[in-house]
This record gives C-alpha cells, sequence and structure tokens, in this order.
C-alpha cells in the first residue's frame, strides 16, 4: 500500500508541475507585453527544470521497482530483497538447488561429492541456479551425485556448527570440497559484530527509503560509497590471517578436517580470492599464501582459484559495480578449474567439454 502510495507522488508530482508550467506560460501571454523581469525568467526556469526532474525521478522509480533485477554485497536494498524472492528456491535440505532434495546414501558405487560454502557457492547474484560452479561440474558428472551445502552469510562456524551428527543425522559424508572464502574468518574477528551492526542499522531508514524502489536504492549506494565499514569491509581479513586469529581459525580448520575424517569422508578445498581486488597489487596473497600452507600441513588437496584468475580485471568476473561476487562467467572459469581439480585427486574423467556452456548432455544411445 505504501509503495503504491508512493508511486502515486512520483506521477502526481509531474502532473502538478506540468500544470504550474501550463498557467505560468498562459499568464506570461496575457501579459506579453510587459517585459519580464528576472524574477519571472528564474520561476519560469525552475519550474522547467523541476519538471524534468520529475520525470527522471519518476522513471528511476519505475525502472528499480519494475525493471531492474541485480544485487549488491550485502542485500540492503529493495531490489536486492526481491532478486532473493525470484531467484533462490530452496530444497527440501533447505538449500538453494534444482534438485527438490538430497537423498542420506547414495546409490552403491556411485561417488557423491558435497560442497560446503557460503554465498560464492550459493550463487549470491547469479540468477540461474544451473550456472554456478557447482551445477556446472554436476553436469559434466552426471555418473556422480552433486549436493550443494552453502548459504549466504555462513563463515568457518556456521559449516561447523551445521557439519554435526545432529545435523546430518544418516546423511553419509563421499567426497567433501570446502569451497573456503577468506572471509569465513570474520566470526571470530572481535570487531565484527560492530562491522555488522554499523552496515545494517542503517536499514532502519525513513518512510520514503523504506517504500521508494528508487530513493531506497540512491541511499544504500550512498551508504556504500561513504560508509567504510562497507566501503573498505574486507580490508579487515588481512589482519584476520596473523597472531591469535589465525591461530584459532587453523583450528577450525583442522577440527572441520578431522570431523569429515571421522565420518569416513575425503576432505578437498577450494579457495576463492576477492575478485573485486584482484591486480598486481592483491593485497590478499599472504591469505592465500598461509591457507595453502595449512592445507599441505593437514594433508588436503587444495586448489586456489587465485593464480586461475590471474590476469583478469574485477569487472569481468564481479557480478556488477554494487555486488563484487562472481558473476556467471567467474563461475565457469571456477568450475573449468575445479573439474581438473576433481579428476587430478579423484582419478574419474569428466562427461564432456565446460566451455563455454554447461557441458554436453548425456547421449541416452551411450
Amino acid at each position: 500500500m505504501e509503495e503504491n502510495l508512493i508511486l502515486a507522488g512520483f506521477v502526481l508530482l509531474p502532473v502538478l508541475l506540468a500544470t504550474g508550467l501550463y498557467l505560468f506560460f498562459v499568464r506570461r501571454r496575457i501579459h506579453r507585453r510587459a517585459d519580464a523581469t528576472w524574477r519571472h525568467l528564474l520561476l519560469g526556469n525552475a519550474l522547467v527544470l523541476a519538471f524534468l526532474g520529475s520525470l527522471l525521478l519518476l522513471t528511476g522509480e519505475v525502472y528499480y521497482r519494475f525493471l531492474y533485477d541485480a544485487t549488491d554485497s550485502f542485500g540492503l536494498t529493495k531490489v536486492t530483497q526481491r532478486w532473493f524472492e525470484r531467484h533462490f528456491h530452496y530444497n527440501t535440505a533447505t538449500f538453494r538447488d534444482s534438485l527438490p532434495g538430497y537423498e542420506l546414501e547414495p546409490p552403491p558405487g556411485v561417488r557423491r561429492i558435497t560442497f560446503v560454502g557460503d554465498s560464492f557457492t550459493a550463487g549470491h547474484g547469479v540468477a540461474d541456479v544451473e550456472d554456478r560452479f557447482a551445477n556446472r561440474i554436476r553436469a559434466l558428472r552426471p555418473q556422480e551425485r552433486i549436493n550443494i551445502f552453502a548459504k549466504c552469510g555462513w563463515d568457518t562456524g556456521h559449516q561447523l556448527a551445521f557439519l554435526t551428527p545432529e545435523n546430518l543425522g544418516a546423511y553419509k559424508l563421499d567426497v567433501v570440497v570446502l569451497v573456503y572464502c577468506l572471509n569465513d574468518v570474520s566470526d571470530i574477528v572481535p570487531e565484527w559484530p560492530r562491522i555488522l551492526e554499523r552496515i545494517y542499522q542503517g536499514q532502519q531508514t525513513g518512510f520514503f527509503v523504506q517504500h521508494s524502489w528508487l530513493l531506497n536504492t540512491w541511499y544504500f549506494r550512498w551508504q556504500a560509497a561513504s560508509d567504510p565499514d562497507v566501503a573498505d569491509y574486507y580490508r579487515f581479513v588481512s589482519g584476520a590471517y596473523e597472531g591469535t586469529i589465525w591461530e584459532q581459525q587453523k583450528q577450525r580448520l583442522r577440527r572441520l578436517r578431522d570431523f569429515i575424517h571421522a565420518r569416513g569422508g575425503r576432505l578437498l578445498v577450494v579457495t576463492f580470492p576477492f575478485l573485486h581486488a584482484l591486480g598486481p597489487e592483491y593485497e590478499y596473497a599472504p591469505a592465500h599464501e598461509k591457507l595453502d600452507l595449512l592445507w599441505r600441513e593437514l594433508d588436503v588437496p587444495h586448489l586456489d582459484l587465485l593464480s586461475t584468475y590471474s590476469g583478469r580485471k574485477p569487472d569481468e568476473l564481479t557480478v556488477n559495480a554494487f555486488d563484487a561476487h562472481p558473476n556467471e562467467h567467474a563461475h565457469a572459469i571456477a568450475a573449468d578449474a575445479i573439474q581438473s581439480f576433481l579428476e587430478r585427486e579423484l582419478g574419474v574423467e569428466s562427461e564432456g567439454d565446460l566451455s563455454p556452456a554447461r557441458g554436453r548432455e548425456p547421449d541416452p544411445a551411450e
């Protein structure tokens, strides 16, 4: 109801201004013999500018309300929330996927690969779930079961809390691929609760920002550009791979490996870089090196996608200028690299070429 009132206001404003312009020029024609004063010129120009501005506002409101369909990194805007309603569909296991659910145990002799991750794995910003790297790999490996345990906002702590006997129940672990992002350490960073509070307290906005699609989008984009906790969100990560926080994170990752092994599974790890920060001066390289050293110490096969994306520009790989998550192209590149990684570690050949689409469909005659 409130949104309709806002839209009606955006429609009414140019109508009122057009009426004002009409009356103004009618009045000037009636008094055309009188010389126009600077006040008349100023008022006339102001009415024209206001009318054009009102048309621009109306166009923006219609565009963001009915046409625009994209995301921001933090899910702050109304358009992002609507995007999730349109494109995130959950199965019976409560995870985003095109499969209706997951078997507790695959058929005898069939390997199952379970991807565990956060928003990168869930496909934040990727409208078609089949364009995610895990779904692309599923299309290449129809002889196996590919399951995806991934939710936006999951950190290592969330993954450890989920991977418990109570939550998994009779779900049998086979091959588990942890898809690691550098900010998975954030939940044990002392300042993290304050950062989250500052980021999301901006959602307590006034009536017009809450109910206008245009003003809502503009407001949160301004906040993302001006609030250091949003604009420099990723900078806290570098310090998290030092000192006691890093020691705590190493212990958590070791616990995750031990749990998977104790359940009869085998752990593989894939690490995503921060795509928006790629370049010659990529500042998070030391964190990648420490993670790679840890996985070697734990005897866990590790694929670091930093080298895979090397030489590519961030705007080729991210969803948009306001969303640093990987886009469809970045997912395709990741799927290609992960598929090769799986073949190398598991000794299973693929059933097609990933480039440029999702792999070929299996031939029924084969």
